[in-house]
């Protein structure tokens, strides 16, 4: 009996819009270049809100290219945000002709996709605020219930590029990006695809979302003045995170497959594992045995040892819990080396935008093993001695043969994937 070997997977495409910009080329130029997209937030009241900030897509800024008329009309922000980052991934992949539409049957590709809170916010609440302010019954869009369900923007990709194969949509707090990565990664290693787009993406700009989190204590407040310096992953007087927002999507491909139409590959995904704290529904375990654990697992599904990672793309959402937490979690897994490896955090060019977080990270990730150059952690002014890890302060170039990227999230979700340099696959 001839056994089945695991698939090599590749990523050939990828597609991004975040607050820094709407394209994933731009956006990379602008994280290395330490720029940031948080600002005050129009619709946040000083009288109701301790946080005023927020790393927002500019609408205006979303391209149109993929969605029209009714279509257009009757999607979710969140969906119309991950619609153009996988045409932008298919673009960026070469599947698409002039016009837009695949060259070539995809009916065995599939999607991986994940969001938090799909529409709920953007669709549900102003119809229900609707409802209770006017006390009666509001005019309900008729398609209410195809636009705010979670899974309404995979199946829109899915059926923009005629995808019929694996379809899964998942909702793992803040590890949700790399986790809908990692899943589409499995989908091709195993046989089930050829082909997936896989990413996440999110709408975080209802007021309702910023006071959920200032009531938890976890965003930044002191930096209202000051949005350039809200973010600072990693620093001795970090205080929190700013709310972020975006889609990241990317094309994975089986190597042969993309070997086969003389596709430009980024790097290889090598590996993915998940884990949970089984802790705290918000702490960190704070020894970071549960993250320390998806990381070991991680490596062990890539085949390779953490002697051979070059660099950690990390989580740290600059919590003062949570970045100490991964960096214990870091030293535990990789060892002596842990604390001397280069590691960054790209959450002071974004913020923190929930599931499209890991998504959005995992594509700065991809440019970093392709371009072999680490983008800056911002505001890296005063490192904390807890931490202990060597943080990167300005971009560099470096010889990255491997490397992790790191999503953690509420309810002790734990996701991380293992990259490749190619040429040294």
């Amino acid at each position: 009996m001839q056994l089945f070997q695991p698939k090599r997977v590749v990523v050939t495409g990828i597609g991004v819009i975040s607050s820094l910009a709407t394209s994933a080329r731009e956006t990379w130029q602008k994280v290395l270049a330490g720029e940031t997209g948080i600002r005050r937030a129009a619709n946040l009241d000083p009288a109701k809100h301790k946080c005023l900030l927020r790393a927002d897509v500019n609408d205006d800024d979303i391209p149109q290219r993929f969605l029209a008329g009714k279509e257009l009309r009757n999607a979710s922000r969140y969906t119309r945000m991950a619609m153009e980052a996988a045409g932008e991934a298919m673009i960026d992949a070469g599947l698409l002709d002039a016009d837009l539409n695949p060259i070539m049957d995809l009916r065995d590709a599939g999607v991986a996709a994940g969001t938090c809170v799909g529409g709920t916010y953007d669709d549900v609440l102003p119809v229900h605020t609707q409802y209770v302010e006017r006390d009666g019954a509001p005019r309900v869009p008729p398609h209410l219930h195809v636009m705010f369900p979670h899974n309404i923007g995979g199946y829109t990709i899915s059926k923009k590029f005629g995808m019929m194969g694996p379809s899964s949509t998942v909702v793992t707090a803040c590890a949700t990006g790399s986790q809908a990565i990692g899943d589409g990664f499995a989908a091709i290693k195993w046989g089930k695809a050829p082909l997936m787009i896989a990413g996440a993406m999110e709408s975080t700009q209802h007021p309702l979302f910023e006071l959920g989190f200032e009531a938890m204590k976890a965003l930044c407040t002191d930096s209202n003045e000051n949005p350039d310096y809200a973010s600072r992953p990693f620093n001795s007087d970090r205080a929190g995170f700013i709310l972020g927002e975006g889609a990241g999507m990317l094309v994975l491909e089986e190597l042969e497959h993309a070997q086969a139409r003389g596709a430009r590959i980024y790097c290889e995904i090598a590996g993915f594992a998940t884990s949970n704290d089984a802790y705290h529904p918000i702490a960190p375990q704070p020894d970071g045995l549960g993250a320390a654990k998806a990381i070991t697992d991680a490596l062990a599904d890539a085949g390779i040892s953490p002697d051979e990672i070059d660099h950690v793309n990390a989580h740290a959402a600059s919590t003062p819990a949570g970045d100490v937490a991964e960096a214990n979690a870091i030293k535990m897994a990789l060892g002596e080396r842990g604390s001397s490896i280069p590691v960054t955090s790209v959450k002071g060019a974004f913020g923190h935008g929930m599931a499209a977080s890991g998504a959005l990270e995992t594509s700065m990730a991809v440019f970093t093993m392709y371009e072999q150059t680490i983008p800056l952690t911002r505001n890296q002014t005063d490192p904390d001695p807890e931490v202990g890890l060597n943080v990167v302060t300005a971009s560099k170039k470096a010889d990255i043969r491997a490397m992790t990227k790191h999503s953690f999230g509420l309810g002790g979700q734990n996701a991380v994937l293992v990259l490749k340099r190619w040429d040294a696959a």
